[in-house]
């Protein structure tokens, strides 16, 4: 199924980088000429070390007083030459076949804005910033639907789309009709939950065995009981 759920479908492989003895004007100057906020610090191997952003740049321009550790590290990077010195480390970051969800978190819990994205050997294999874990949500409700449609209830329920009614309007998809277990419920929201784009599942279906009152070694075929559509209590 073409999902952008993982780190690797939504990240920038073409990643702007420095090396430890990168001097404070060329890092100033490679994320003024890329466009970014910050970049990633890799040694010669590959593997990071660090991120160096424009506010790692802009310590310089603030009085930093106190003793503290926060002052300490303040005054460190003002007074900083290379991106050994200015970069925050040890970096936060994600690897390739994370959930964008993990990325999300990542970001909010350490108050960033951008990941590093780590390959299976540990070397640097991208970047992922906000704006790429939201452009998913950009999609159009047609593209959407397609994907529920084609990917989701035939591909991966193995049910035949045209039994069941589906909308999508914003991102938020209505689901309505019969299936034959309320065990498939749960398995077809999630599903579609993670589908890129959308924001919402509205679930109104109604089942033909309500498979949660069946005890083990109870007979569950479909054909020992009647055939008949039953509501959800």
């Amino acid at each position: 199924m073409k999902r952008t759920r993982r780190i690797r479908s939504v990240m920038t492989t073409d990643v702007a980088q420095v090396v430890p003895g990168t001097s404070f004007k060329a890092v100033a100057a490679l994320l003024e000429e890329r466009g970014v906020g910050g970049a990633p610090v890799v040694d010669k191997d590959g593997r990071v070390l660090g991120v160096v952003s424009r506010g790692d740049l802009l310590e310089r321009d603030v009085e930093h007083r106190g003793i503290g550790p926060q002052a300490r590290r303040g005054k460190h990077k003002a007074e900083a030459l290379f991106a050994a010195d200015l970069m925050t480390a040890p970096a936060v970051t994600v690897d390739v076949e994370d959930d964008v969800v993990r990325a999300a978190q990542l970001m909010e819990k350490h108050r960033v804005h951008r990941l590093p994205v780590l390959a299976d050997d540990g070397t640097l294999a991208g970047i992922v910033s906000r704006a790429d874990l939201v452009r998913g949500y950009l999609r159009s409700d047609n593209d959407i639907r397609e994907e529920v449609l084609d990917e989701v209830l035939k591909r991966e329920m193995c049910l035949d789309p045209s039994t069941l009614y589906v909308s999508v309007y914003d991102g938020v998809v209505s689901l309505s009709g019969v299936v034959e277990r309320y065990s498939m419920i749960g398995v077809i929201k999630a599903l579609i939950s993670r589908v890129d784009g959308v924001v919402e599942v509205r679930e109104h279906l109604r089942v033909e065995l309500d498979d949660r009152k069946i005890e083990p070694g109870e007979p569950a075929a479909s054909g020992m009981f009647p055939d008949r559509s039953i509501h959800r209590p």
